[in-house]
């Protein structure tokens, strides 16, 4: 039997309260989206269509099935986008940092497993689990979603911040740097707390950057309309800018305005050079190139992670 393998089967071993933990939210996850796509979809629906009814007569309308419904997709979506977050919280607290502090690391370099394999094991078998379990939610998530369009009326818009990465690899990819930032945390502060509290503000901050940066990798799309049209595109899709196209054919700002006529708002904006508005924006047949694109870099980040990772442990161990 490979040093590789026995260290492999050590790390489920050490870690394998954590992996079930993991599997059985996987499983409660995979179970509750799929009575979201069905029978409680089902009776959500036809609330909403007895709403739509009562609009042309009085009727009851069964409200606790499209609360129950809501409520239920908010929560698997909240705690679906703080998945990078549980996973932070665990490689930064367990999956160096906790060996090499109480020294498990040094044992298992002397009974012949050398420190890049494992660190190979101590990483491997984590990510399997993570890329399996957040794929399926991620695949049941979009499914149901997708089944509500014409259903139910309160389907959140795609490029909502939860439902973008809940309906996408982005969310898979930032769980992988959650556990890359982890792995190389613990090597370099190899104290279960600091490391744990580390790792997670460091997934919040790359996070945030590749959020911020996601829609600045695909072109964007320009929409001009006249005044008496109002924005076209605007709360549609991701919002880069949106204000008012001059007769030199600037896009600039709109000023503010107050007024409750849109004749009076008109003659503002006339004054500031304005001849209609323009939104600049990512439509929804941008999702996937959106989503596949921030989930490459996110990807090309874990693998300078996972490198740098191994660099420290060789210059560690010499």
């Amino acid at each position: 039997m490979s040093t590789l393998s026995v260290s492999a089967r050590w790390t489920f071993r050490l870690h394998r309260w954590a992996l079930i933990t993991w599997a059985a939210l996987v499983v409660v996850g995979v179970g509750l989206l799929v009575w979201l796509a069905g029978p409680l979809m089902d009776e959500a629906a036809r609330g909403w269509q007895q709403l739509q009814a009562c609009r042309e007569s009085m009727c009851t309308v069964d409200s606790a099935a499209m609360g129950r419904y809501s409520g239920l997709y908010d929560l698997l979506t909240d705690a679906m986008f703080l998945m990078p977050f549980l996973v932070a919280a665990w490689a930064g607290a367990t999956l160096t940092a906790r060996e090499l502090e109480s020294g498990t690391a040094l044992l298992a370099w002397t009974q012949g497993v050398t420190p890049a394999r494992w660190l190979t094991s101590r990483l491997a078998l984590p990510a399997v689990a993570v890329t399996a379990g957040a794929g399926v939610l991620v695949a049941l998530h979009r499914y149901v979603w997708s089944a509500s369009e014409d259903r139910v009326g309160t389907r959140a818009g795609w490029w909502l911040l939860r439902t973008f990465y809940a309906n996408g690899p982005a969310l898979v990819a930032v769980c992988l740097t959650a556990l890359a930032v982890g792995a190389l945390t613990g090597l370099l502060v190899p104290r279960t707390l600091p490391a744990l509290g580390i790792t997670v503000a460091a997934t919040a901050l790359l996070f945030t950057a590749a959020h911020w940066l996601m829609p600045y990798l695909w072109p964007s799309v320009t929409e001009v309309s006249r005044f008496q049209d109002g924005y076209r595109g605007l709360y549609t899709g991701v919002e880069l800018s949106h204000g008012l196209v001059t007769r030199a054919g600037a896009h600039i700002p709109a000023p503010e305005c107050h007024a409750t006529s849109m004749d009076v708002c008109r003659r503002i904006y006339e004054q500031h050079g304005g001849t209609g508005f323009y939104v600049t924006f990512h439509p929804a047949s941008h999702h996937w190139p959106l989503q596949l694109t921030t989930t490459a870099v996110l990807l090309v980040v874990t693998a300078l992670l996972t490198a740098a990772s191994f660099a420290v442990l060789r210059r560690r161990t010499g």
